[in-house]
């Protein structure tokens, strides 16, 4: 009888497991503990989201411009937390099919800071935001690569009264027309994006309720991703008489 490769999903098959650390799937498994490690994310995505918002908050404002020390030194934290995260939720996991299930698991939870930086901006735009009817002067198609495609958005050149020209990227499907009058959204001290359309009441708030959400569904499907990845490897350590780590 030939035998065939260990397969971590089937320990089963009567094949003992490899040593210790040796397969990605079984030491990412063995390494779990689940309350620090529930406790450990909870803490990273947060203190990743408030070092966002407050670069976000400093340099609008607050400085003088947006690439000032502090807001960078800030936004620096915020990054180097989220690798953390990265590193430690899913590049642990390893080459392995479940690294994509990882990634899914953390979308949420990885968009958190993202959520704030928006909410900041618009903000900005309710409280000091000048909306004025603007000129589309041109338009261009281009692809954007995302993922292993290229998906076309289209890029609009606007010429407004007094925020002169700016750029704005769309979907075809939200594209407009040469010659068109377009509501444009600007910060006149040039520290926030412009949008499109009227600035939104609240718009912190909104944002915040929505991070806030994303936080507690976030951290829901990482606590039963965690539980099953758990569990699963207590039952192959059970199965094998092998310690856990």
């Amino acid at each position: 009888m030939v035998n065939q490769p260990y397969d971590p999903r089937h320990p089963q098959a009567g094949h003992p497991p490899p040593p210790p650390g040796k397969h990605p799937e079984t030491a990412f498994e063995d390494r779990i503990k689940l309350g620090r490690d529930i406790m450990a994310g909870a803490v990273l995505v947060l203190a990743a989201s408030a070092f966002t918002g407050a670069a976000a908050w400093y340099s609008m404002f607050v400085a003088d411009a947006f690439w000032t020390p502090v807001p960078v030194a800030l936004m620096a934290a915020a990054v180097l937390l989220l690798l953390a995260q990265v590193w430690y939720f899913v590049l642990r996991e390893g080459l392995t099919p479940l690294i994509a299930a990882a990634i899914g698991v953390h979308l949420l939870l990885f968009a958190m800071p993202v959520l704030v930086f928006i909410g900041v901006n618009e903000q900005v735009l309710a409280e000091r935001g000048v909306t004025e009817a603007c000129t589309v002067t041109s338009q261009e198609k281009v692809y954007v690569r995302s993922g292993e495609d290229r998906k076309p958005k289209y890029d609009h050149t606007l010429e407004c009264p007094t925020a002169g020209e700016l750029t704005q990227r769309t979907s075809p499907q939200g594209r407009f027309e040469v010659g068109e009058s377009v509501a444009v959204t600007y910060d006149p001290e040039g520290r926030a994006a412009h949008r499109t359309g009227e600035p939104s009441g609240s718009p912190l708030a909104l944002f915040g309720a929505i991070a806030a959400a994303a936080f507690v569904i976030g951290t829901a499907v990482r606590v039963v991703y965690l539980r099953f990845r758990f569990r699963r490897g207590a039952r192959r350590r059970a199965a094998f008489g092998a310690p856990g780590l």
